[in-house]
């Protein structure tokens, strides 16, 4: 395989692209997106997380990342050269329906974890390998073979049997007219986006969203995500060495003094108090 340039786009029918870069950034920074996507490691490593859940991913690694809001922590020990491909979700249920390819499933209800570890194996590896040598070639590849290089990676993982948990997002994602909202919001209340990016990631209309929340939840979002993020800063506060500052941005309140006034309200004692108190009960 002849050597990529640092960065180079694959666009197919404005729907499907993959990224190869090289990129230096930030130490961490934070995304969402409406589309998922696999993410194969040639070189360095990062830290992908949503919530309580982490993946690090290192060279030769894959992983698969659904659509939604997470974090990305960037390690400078070594450059970071990676393959982002990214499909949206009527891409891969279209792949799985006309292929018929069959998910075997259990009757219990199952949410996949925002961040899944792909078990890479000689096929695999040969289609990163084969990919990456596609999109070296000069000029843009024709979009048919283009489209079926992607339809290709759906179909190798979702017929894998080590990657049962991503086959299941695939099975969910074929059998439900749209994504169950306790999903939704489980994975993705520690990122401050807007109602509608919720309502959007969960294939509802804002109104609709706010109907089905309640009968849920039996509160109102606002009122829901508030208590939901207070809860995992006082985990983080009392589980892990992060401080009033980290623990606040990373529960998605970054307004440090709004973080302050809500644990308090919700607690009664001040985030830096509840901090002393667990350290004292080490």
């Amino acid at each position: 395989m002849k050597d990529l340039p640092a960065s180079k786009r694959l666009i197919v029918n404005d729907l499907l692209f993959a990224d190869y870069k090289c990129p230096l950034s930030h130490s961490r920074f934070d995304m969402w997106t409406h589309h998922n996507y696999f993410v194969y490691v040639m070189k360095g490593k990062k830290k992908w997380f949503a919530g309580d859940k982490e993946v690090i991913a290192g060279e030769g690694d894959c992983i698969f990342v659904k659509k939604g809001a997470h974090s990305i922590y960037q390690y400078f020990d070594d450059e970071f050269c990676s393959l982002f491909m990214f499909v949206p979700d009527h891409f891969i249920k279209e792949t799985v329906i006309s292929n018929r390819i069959e998910i075997s499933v259990n009757d219990r209800e199952y949410y996949p974890a925002p961040i899944l570890r792909v078990q890479n194996n000689e096929i695999l590896q040969s289609y990163f390998l084969s990919f990456l040598s596609y999109i070296s070639t000069s000029g843009q590849p024709d979009a048919k073979l283009a489209e079926l290089k992607f339809r290709e990676l759906i179909m190798i993982v979702a017929t894998m049997r080590e990657n049962a948990a991503v086959a299941l997002y695939f099975h969910e994602l074929c059998n439900r007219s749209r994504p169950p909202l306790q999903s939704v919001m489980e994975s993705n209340f520690t990122y401050p986006m807007k109602l509608e990016e919720y309502a959007r990631l969960s294939g509802r209309s804002l109104s609709l969203f706010k109907r089905d929340f309640k009968k849920i939840y039996n509160t109102t979002p606002g009122r829901w995500l508030t208590r939901k993020r207070i809860e995992y800063g006082r985990y983080l506060l009392q589980k892990t060495d992060k401080s009033v500052t980290e623990a606040a941005l990373d529960c998605g309140l970054k307004n440090h003094s709004h973080f302050s006034r809500a644990f308090k309200d919700q607690y009664g004692i001040s985030p830096v108090e509840a901090k002393k108190t667990s350290e004292q009960n080490l």
